[in-house]
């Protein structure tokens, strides 16, 4: 027979493990790949004038990307992938990422929101 304190230590460890599992970011989108065409995307924080052309020269430094183009003011991206390829949307990431870091100052240049462009 479970004992009322065992029970009630049963049920805060499991809390505690919902809350450890959801603090980890586990997106289905970061396994995506992406198909050509052309997307778009907000970025979580642009915090300076550097940050625009830093995301824009990134991305477009990757061999899938065709083109890129950053809206500082919408904190947006539009982006093309090339045709015959695909991108994985972790290899993005991990990409915005390291820039984020070089630039410092609180960047961070993860994508939300993202989807195929009207």
């Amino acid at each position: 027979m479970i004992t009322r304190t065992r029970w009630i230590t049963a049920v805060v460890a499991l809390a505690v493990l919902a809350l450890v599992a959801a603090a980890i970011p586990v997106s289905a989108q970061a396994q995506e790949e992406l198909k050509p065409g052309a997307y778009t995307a907000k970025v979580k924080a642009i915090v300076c004038g550097g940050c625009g052309p830093l995301i824009q020269k990134t991305m477009q430094g990757m061999k899938e990307i065709e083109s890129a183009s950053v809206d500082q003011e919408k904190k947006t991206v539009q982006f093309a992938v090339k045709k015959d390829t695909t991108l994985k949307v972790a290899d993005l990431q991990a990409a915005l990422k390291a820039a984020a870091d070089r630039m410092g100052m609180g960047a961070d240049y993860t994508l939300s929101e993202l989807k195929p462009a009207k």
